[in-house]
């Protein structure tokens, strides 16, 4: 608009000017090349109002100037008027399509920008995805590798607080262990809870019984969202945390435990399934430690422990005692006539008598007393925070029962009896104040309870003598 109200006030000017001094048109052969170079530029960019306002002022200027005095001049240059007008109007359809030409291969490359920069943006979170999931892998590495140093269900917890709650978000987990019995049924024979937050054990029991239903004889993972309802399966009885995620712990596809996952994110569903497998294989080699390490420290005849551990947790017990200043007595359990026995009866029924033996044992002392085979036919019973009268009434308890129980064994009825010697801490050892280290004093007290079931055998056996 300005351009066009500017063309229209300066041709009015030019035209006065013009008027006015007709006499002397010589500045015209100056100003007509700047007027065709802007009707060129009018021309080629289409300002057509532009143009004719030039194209008449031109006009008029070098028709006013050659009726004033004719020229051949002025005819030049109305040839050059009409050339650059007629050369413009040829070329101007080319310069367009050449301007439109480059304008489609501005736009195009413009779009191939775009399209190579979506690419790369696209490969920047492909490479992000994959770094997270390659860190997500590494890091699960690393807590296999922790694992495989575990020894137990209390380190494996550790692990999983330690290296997995922190990084990984969920409201509950659960390791459910099974155990199958004779007829095939699967039992839970143990829990374990994983992060911060517990479920009360009320809630536990009706949750496990749910997965144990959930899960079935199948292998592979379950997966329950909030609206899922089922008849075996509603776990909003139990005031679950949606979605559950069930795990089937399997080893050589049988069954052996179940990881419960509450309140996960859609994301780490994967990471929990690698995961899984992985805790598989560690719950099946702590349940071989724990066989292997159960059979080392328990009799497999008696079931009672082997001596090397029955001194170790005499050991423990011993430093308790000294510690909080409790009395600890020592008991020492003899078959009487053994070997007569077994040469009467043979040996199955002398085995299957001293198994029988020690569970009257074990049902007639307390959860926290410490029972060992400590010789061929020779028990030791350490008993903690008893002095020496209560420990001579469990001696006689267990002297007692033992003589009342009738053995019917591969259809031999046989009865046996038992003497027993018996010492105490620290009233037997003649010290005023025991002290650390303990290990001086427990052959001592075991020498004194030998001591006193020596002289219970030589006044006839079947009794409990206390060392004096």
């Amino acid at each position: 608009m300005w351009r066009r109200i500017s063309i229209v006030i300066g041709s009015l000017i030019i035209s006065f000017l013009h008027l006015g001094r007709l006499q002397d048109s010589g500045y015209l052969f100056f100003l007509i090349p700047f007027i065709f170079l802007l009707l060129f530029y009018f021309l080629v960019i289409e300002d057509r109002f532009s143009t004719a306002a030039l194209a008449v002022i031109s006009l008029f200027l070098i028709a006013s100037s050659a009726y004033q005095a004719p020229s051949l001049l002025y005819l030049c240059l109305l040839l050059i008027l009409a050339a650059t007008v007629l050369c413009t109007f040829l070329y101007q359809k080319s310069w367009a399509y050449k301007i439109a030409e480059a304008e489609m291969r501005r736009r195009e490359t413009e779009k191939e920008m775009n399209m190579l920069e979506e690419r790369h943006r696209i490969r920047l979170d492909s490479l992000e995805h994959l770094e997270q999931r390659v860190n997500g892998l590494v890091h699960l590495f690393e807590v296999a590798r922790d694992l495989n140093e575990c020894l137990n269900f209390s380190e494996i917890l550790s692990v999983l607080n330690e290296k997995i709650v922190p990084v990984i978000s969920f409201t509950y987990g659960t390791i459910i262990l099974l155990d199958t019995e004779g007829s095939g049924k699967k039992m839970v024979r143990n829990y374990y809870m994983v992060g911060a937050k517990k479920r009360d054990e009320k809630e536990m029991r009706g949750f496990m019984g749910a997965c144990l239903e959930a899960v079935g004889d199948n292998l592979q993972p379950v997966k329950f969202e909030k609206n899922d309802i089922s008849e075996k399966t509603d776990f909003r009885a139990y005031q679950a945390k949606f979605p559950v995620w069930l795990f089937p712990l399997a080893v050589e596809q049988r069954l052996i435990a179940i990881f419960a996952v509450e309140g996960g994110e859609a994301n780490d569903f994967q990471k929990f399934e690698v995961f899984a497998s992985q805790l598989a294989l560690q719950t099946k080699k702590v349940g071989l430690y724990e066989t292997v390490r159960e059979l080392s420290i328990v009799d497999g005849l008696t079931q009672v422990f082997v001596r090397r551990h029955f001194l170790e947790r005499f050991q423990e017990e011993l430093k308790r005692a000294v510690r909080y200043q409790f009395p600890l007595s020592v008991l020492m359990v003899d078959v009487d006539y053994f070997k007569s026995y077994n040469d009467k009866f043979g040996h199955l029924v002398g085995d299957k008598t001293l198994y029988e033996v020690a569970q009257v044992i074990r049902e007639n002392v307390r959860r926290v007393d410490v029972i060992g085979r400590y010789g061929g036919e020779e028990f030791a019973i350490v008993a903690p925070e008893i002095e020496k009268t209560k420990a001579l009434e469990l001696a006689e308890r267990i002297r007692s029962a033992v003589a009342r129980k009738h053995f019917l064994l591969y259809d031999e009825e046989t009865q046996v009896t038992v003497s027993i010697g018996l010492s105490t801490f620290p009233a037997d050892l003649g010290i005023k104040e025991a002290k650390e280290p303990v290990e001086p004093y427990i052959p001592d007290l075991i020498e004194k309870a030998d001591e006193a079931l020596y002289r219970a055998k030589e006044d006839g056996r079947n009794r409990a003598v206390a060392f004096s």
